[in-house]
């Protein structure tokens, strides 16, 4: 099949592929949450019931949970693909005569070189690269090690955020019980991957100017499960008010699941790149890019934001030895779905005892729904590459970068001990209990992610290529990730 034709059904399929279903990816998580931490009602005449959403954070307690599922978003939406420029390039010297090659080796996989195809010369091409995340700055995914501790909400009206009783009117029921002093341990396993294909084309309009494009079709899976644990500091053995099982079961304990995926067009890419100082192996070219918010936001196909790159490439051939620099500023317009950082009840939340206030309208009416959201705007980056190519023969060229991305004002969340006051009984004294928990421990911060990339260009017949590389983590700042492999062909006509 031909590379137009399978790009034409890559495009056609795209629109037909769609997993997820009424709920999108996006909502998973959110929706996982609540789902561990929701209890049923009990019985009606015991104080505190309904407890149907009382463990789910709340504006005056908790942002980390969503912000730290927006955070694990950004970067996978954001993830790097292939680069969209052809392995052979030509030039004309003198003009007029034949064009031939300008270069001994068929270029970087993931950077870009200053050199250009050449004047109405035209590339085409497909890579497919899959990549199974394993960990985010630093914390394992599927090991046990993102754990929130998720306070009670505050149930009597006239408290402070820190649930101290009002002062006037005196109250006529204790408006801060011992009950509220209740958390609920939520640990999360996560297994989050991605397939990527990429069509991309790339047309000499002059000897020193290109335009490419870039189309990605990208296959998101996502599998969640939540360990609830009660940790009952305030209410004892008292398993009335707060259970997971009802009547019968674990009242302490309760095991969540949420799984999806989807598929379709990701971010389009269109690139320009102009050679102002043509030299052996390239010399210098600027680069801009247009990223456009093409993928589903609410799938986790794209980031929902416009993003534009310019950039300066360096390219030189010494002998078989061809070194290159990148380096770049990508300004984002835009967020990520909102749907990321906003709860909601789960499927099995039972109707509450009969003439009692509904739990969210309890628990959430007239609270500001912008104070949970975190910032979902995707972040402003600087990028950088460094790299080399090696001709080993005219028809094989070896190549390795190193892939940088400087994110700017981001969130950065850590496995930190945290005090969380208590009262063991109505009236008592209050009480200090220290728990690990993963928080936000710093708003618009700078996080470096790097990764690496090696491997080959083999051309097997005329201009055709064969790309083979793999891709691996060098830093765990950001969403790491194990060792992915990336495989393509490449077409200079």
């Amino acid at each position: 099949m031909s590379l137009r034709y399978s790009l034409v059904l890559g495009v056609v399929l795209s629109g037909l592929a769609a997993e997820s279903g009424a709920q999108t990816l996006a909502e998973l998580l959110p929706r996982l949450l609540s789902e561990a931490v929701t209890m049923p009602s009990t019985v009606g005449n015991v104080a505190g019931n309904p407890h149907e959403a009382h463990f789910l954070p709340s504006a005056a307690q908790l942002v980390a949970p969503y912000a730290l599922n927006g955070a694990i978003v950004s970067e996978l939406s954001t993830f790097p693909t292939g680069s969209s420029s052809g392995g052979f390039t030509y030039t004309l010297e003198p003009p007029g005569f034949f064009p031939r090659r300008s270069s001994g080796n068929f270029g970087p996989a993931f950077a870009e070189r200053a050199l250009t195809i050449g004047k109405n010369r035209f590339s085409a091409g497909v890579n497919y690269q899959r990549v199974e995340f394993d960990s985010f700055q630093g914390l394992d995914l599927d090991d046990g090690d993102i754990l929130f501790q998720l306070r009670h909400n505050e149930c009597c009206p006239g408290q402070t955020p820190d649930g101290t009783p009002p002062t006037a009117p005196v109250p006529t029921v204790d408006a801060n019980p011992s009950f509220e002093s209740d958390l609920v341990a939520t640990t999360l396993f996560l297994e989050a991957r991605t397939q990527t294909v990429s069509f991309f084309a790339n047309y000499g309009l002059t000897n020193q100017l290109d335009v490419s494009v870039a189309i990605p079709i990208v296959s998101v899976e996502l599998d969640a499960t939540m360990e609830s644990t009660l940790d009952r500091l305030g209410s004892g053995a008292n398993t009335s008010i707060h259970t997971f099982a009802g009547v019968g079961g674990d009242p302490d304990h309760r095991i969540s699941t949420e799984s999806g995926s989807a598929s379709g067009i990701g971010d389009i890419l269109f690139r320009a790149k102009y050679n102002f100082w043509p030299q052996p192996g390239g010399g210098l070219a600027l680069g801009l890019d247009l990223r456009l918010p093409t993928g589903d936001e609410d799938d986790l196909l794209g980031t929902g934001a416009t993003q534009f790159k310019a950039s300066v490439y360096y390219s030189g051939d010494y002998g078989k030895f061809s070194p290159h620099v990148n380096l770049g500023y990508t300004f984002s317009s835009g967020g990520l779905s909102e749907s990321l950082g906003t709860f909601a009840l789960g499927d099995d939340v039972p109707t509450p005892t009969t003439g009692a206030t509904d739990a969210y309208d309890t628990v959430f009416r007239g609270q500001d729904p912008g104070v949970v959201v975190p910032n979902l705007e995707v972040p402003d980056e600087f990028n950088y590459v460094v790299g080399f190519v090696a001709g080993v023969s005219p028809r094989l060229s070896l190549d390795f970068d190193l892939v940088g991305r400087w994110l700017q004002d981001v969130d950065r969340f850590e496995l930190v001990p945290r005090d969380f006051p208590y009262r063991a009984v109505n009236g008592g004294p209050s009480l200090v209990a220290t728990r690990q928990t993963v928080d936000l421990v710093e708003r618009n911060s700078d996080v470096n992610l790097l990764i690496g990339v090696a491997g080959f260009k083999l051309n097997v017949a005329k201009t055709l290529l064969i790309n083979a590389h793999v891709i691996f983590p060098l830093s765990d700042s950001g969403l790491s990730f194990k060792v992915a492999p990336v495989i393509g062909i490449d077409y200079a006509f």
